[in-house]
């Protein structure tokens, strides 16, 4: 397993946070135990597998991200992430396990890939690989391929691929290169942000007072950097009225940010009243309610939603 030597990344939920961060989301969204109860399952597996991944990325240097941030370039375009089959493989298997205990529409989705697998029409460690943030026509031609809904394909390789994809993460990313990358598209794997948050800073200069920064988290990878301002994520407007936003009074902690040009939305997590550092995957299970909202008012999110 690959170990971080400079990363510029928060510090990963511990299986403490989480089970803290999920009660404190009940407490005020009572109706998502159940889906919340059944993906803390998944997310148990996770960290449970930190120590067993097989992760061994290509060494970059510092110069070498100095020059894809130069570049504009994802850090994936340039450089190999090692993510070891078996890996892969072994952590599915589990994952299936869990998975087939769920409901309805992912036990018939695990056993349509059963099918398929035992057939020899899908090899695990091959369609496992080519999942990519900036590839989901690999995702989407897997789904049409064995009649799975998309979204559903994709929520389910997430579940094995973010643990291995996070490690990488961990290991290419520096301060220097998260401070200077101000594009809205993820350092490490290309993709789009899943996930912005407000939070305070601390400033390096004597006698300033935090200052409340935007970050956007990468829900492919687990890398979160923080970005310029009011810009749209999607289209980059910085024109005057463009960024708008809903919330609602009795949910404090969460919004929707959207773009009044090209209607994409983004969902938005107050750092400040988050205990820990967020944990992608269980903000946006649990603000599902909000993308229904922004949907029903013909907002389209940045990335595959669930």
């Amino acid at each position: 397993m690959s170990k971080s030597a400079s990363s510029g990344m928060q510090d990963r939920p511990s299986l403490k946070t989480l089970e803290r961060r999920a009660k404190a989301i009940l407490k005020a969204r009572p109706a998502y135990k159940e889906m919340v109860d059944f993906y803390l399952n998944v997310f148990r597996k996770q960290i449970e597998w930190r120590d067993r991944l097989v992760v061994e990325p290509e060494t970059v240097s510092d110069q070498q991200r100095k020059e894809c941030m130069k570049q504009g370039q994802p850090l994936i375009e340039s450089f190999d992430p090692g993510i070891g089959t078996e890996s892969l493989t072994d952590l599915w298997a589990e994952m299936k396990t869990i998975f087939r205990r769920g409901n309805e529409v992912l036990r018939e989705a695990i056993e349509k890939i059963d099918t398929a697998e035992d057939a020899g029409d899908l090899s695990p460690a091959n369609w496992l690989l080519e999942q990519r943030a900036d590839r989901y026509d690999a995702v989407a031609d897997t789904a049409r391929k064995i009649e799975v809904e998309e979204t559903v394909l994709a929520t389910l390789t997430r579940a094995t691929t973010f643990p291995h994809w996070e490690e990488v993460a961990r290991a290419w990313l520096s301060q220097d290169l998260v401070d200077r990358w101000k594009r809205f598209r993820c350092p490490t794997c290309g993709g789009p942000p899943g996930l912005a948050e407000n939070r305070k800073q601390s400033c390096s200069q004597e006698g300033l007072t935090a200052a409340t920064r935007r970050f956007m988290h990468c829900s492919f990878c687990g890398s979160d950097w923080a970005v310029p301002g009011l810009d749209c994520p999607s289209c980059g407007s910085t024109k005057s009225g463009d960024a708008k936003y809903y919330f609602a009074t009795e949910e404090p902690d969460l919004r929707i940010d959207f773009c009044k040009s090209c209607k994409h939305y983004v969902i938005v997590v107050d750092g400040e009243k988050v205990a820990g550092p967020v944990h992608v995957g269980l903000e946006l299970l649990t603000a599902a309610h909000l993308d229904t909202i922004a949907q029903e008012k013909d907002l389209s999110p940045l990335e595959l939603c669930a």
